[in-house]
């Protein structure tokens, strides 16, 4: 799915273009290639390659895969994405020896599966990361210039990329924040008000125009509005709205 003239939608469950377990998967055309933003549950990693050659690109031309976080919907797909493109991973150094060396139970599949949130059969897959990223970062690949963002608060490997692209100010925020200004903290470990506190105001005066979460809406402009709204959201005396609940602030 074409969004822009260089940002593409290959996989969601929310949207049914790929695996029930699937992020957002966002690819990104540079002057040098291709780059995946995050790669879904893993189950279903033959829908995300058929909507890439569907848009015309080729897989063989993805350089990287830019990890946000290490929850299961976003980076148990990529073992299989890394195995037949060879491109690079790149992964927050907190959650680096988690996604090369950790167990299932260690990432937290069986308490997730207790809930019901994922099946009994499903796999948490190790995967080689080629580039540990820490905040501050720059990452050039395929012709582009990504910066990492670290935010605590959804989780306490949360990286957002931040590209320029043509003029736009595009930020690839995972489950740091969504559409509305709504928040990413949920009833995980690791997912705290702290972490938003500390970092969420790193975004603040970053005059994003496209912002791109992990999950349901995304905009191709405004995106700072969002961002505004989730920072006073944060600042105020009550738990700001989350994705957890119904509906946007605005």
């Amino acid at each position: 799915m074409r969004i822009t003239e260089n940002i593409y939608l290959v996989g969601s469950l929310q949207l049914g273009i790929s695996g029930r377990w699937d992020s957002h998967v966002y690819l990104v055309k540079g002057p040098d290639g291709l780059v995946l933003i995050d790669a879904g549950g893993g189950t279903d990693g033959e829908m995300i390659f058929e909507n890439i050659r569907s848009e015309g690109f080729d897989p063989d031309d993805i350089k990287a895969l830019l990890l946000t976080h290490v929850h299961f919907d976003h980076s148990c797909g990529a073992a299989e994405i890394r195995e037949r493109t060879g491109c690079r991973v790149y992964l927050s150094a907190n959650s680096r020896d988690l996604l090369e060396q950790g167990t299932a139970e260690e990432a937290g599949l069986d308490k997730a599966i207790e809930k019901g949130i994922y099946p009994e059969w499903f796999q948490f897959k190790n995967c080689v990361v080629d580039q540990a990223v820490e905040d501050g970062d720059q990452i050039s690949v395929a012709g582009l210039e990504f910066s990492a963002i670290g935010v605590d608060g959804h989780s306490p490997d949360s990286i957002c990329y931040l590209v320029e692209i043509n003029g736009s100010r595009d930020l690839f925020c995972g489950d740091v924040l969504f559409y509305g200004g709504v928040i990413g903290l949920i009833n995980a470990p690791g997912s705290t008000m702290e972490g938003y506190r500390k970092d969420l105001g790193k975004l603040a005066g970053s005059k994003i125009d496209g912002l791109y979460p992990g999950h349901f809406l995304f905009t191709v402009s405004g995106g700072q509005r969002h961002i505004d709204a989730a920072i006073e959201q944060i600042n105020k005396g009550s738990i700001p709205q989350t994705v957890g609940q119904i509906g946007s602030i605005f």
